[in-house]
């Protein structure tokens, strides 16, 4: 009798194993999903918990740039959040600050050289979309100026001619009234010549304005040598985030004011925060001519991360 309560109990404690093991089976796929959104949720606190400490770690001699320049660039770009935040979230730290370093990459530098005459290229297919549309109008509405003084000639030369006849004719009971008929004919004749006259300078004027344009074009289209044949985006900085380490390279950059604008992204990613689609946002994906400084989207968007 006891082995087959023992045989029963060992057979319910084996299907309530089975049970068990089947449930958390069922439940595998979601865990690792769970486990996942914990650690992002515990890395966010993190990342905005304190101020992001940071420093200039190396710095490539090719890029030509001095380590006080590095370091005001840098200075710079975390006073634009901080500025914005009213709250310190970067520092500087000579020691144990993330390291910003400076890998001069010539691929990268190609592209980004690539970036900049696309950009070009865009302002020039601008300037002359928007010259060609107005010289169009200016041009339409000479036309229409000159067919006007076109009528009005014909209609003063068929009134000259009117007068002539009446002149042959001309007797000293009306010849005061034909006297006054010539000034009218001479004061319209005049202004009619002031009209020519105007017409004209319009015209010369929209032939330089042609000309220019043509001149636009053809600077334009000298650059289309130099671009690639493959549009590729430039990655001239990056945020690599490890656990809790930080580490910031900056590849490329064309200019200090680019620079600036590049760590000041990149800081943005040192927090966590994400791309945003604004094109004059500095958190959008690929830096632009439009970009200047931090706009209300980037300020949103660290704040939404952070929860501040």
């Amino acid at each position: 009798m006891k082995f087959v309560l023992r045989a029963l109990f060992y057979s319910a404690l084996l299907y309530a194993c089975y049970q068990l093991f089947a449930a958390m089976s069922r439940q595998d796929t979601a865990l690792p999903q769970l486990l996942q959104n914990y650690a992002d949720k515990s890395l966010q606190q993190y990342l905005c918990q304190a101020p992001v400490t940071w420093r200039i770690g190396r710095l490539d001699p090719a890029f030509d740039l001095t380590l006080e320049q590095a370091e005001q660039a840098a200075h710079a770009a975390a006073a634009q959040w901080n500025t914005a935040l009213g709250r310190e979230l970067f520092r500087y730290d000579s020691l144990d600050g993330l390291p910003i370093n400076f890998a001069y990459d010539e691929r990268q530098q190609q592209l980004l050289q690539q970036a900049l005459l696309q950009r070009n290229i865009a302002r020039y297919d601008s300037n002359i979309d928007q010259r060609g549309a107005s010289l169009i109008q200016q041009s339409e509405r000479l036309k229409q100026q000159q067919q006007q003084f076109e009528q009005q000639n014909r209609r003063f030369a068929a009134a000259v001619a009117a007068f002539e006849r009446k002149a042959q004719q001309v007797n000293a009971a009306n010849r005061s009234a034909l006297q006054q008929e010539q000034q009218q004919l001479n004061a319209q004749q005049q202004q009619l010549q002031q009209q020519a006259t105007a017409l004209n300078t319009e015209q010369q004027r929209l032939q330089r304005e042609q000309r220019y344009l043509n001149e636009t074009v053809a600077d334009r289209n000298a650059l289309l040598p130099l671009q690639a044949s493959v549009a590729t985006t430039a990655e001239v900085g990056v945020m690599e985030i490890k656990g809790r380490q930080r580490s910031m390279t900056i590849y490329a950059y064309k200019t200090l004011a680019d620079l600036q604008l590049t760590m000041a992204h990149e800081f943005g990613h040192a927090l966590g925060v994400g791309h945003t689609s604004g094109e004059t946002s500095v958190m959008h994906h690929q830096l632009n001519a439009a970009q200047r400084r931090l706009t209300a989207e980037d300020i949103q968007a660290l704040q939404q991360q952070c929860g501040f």
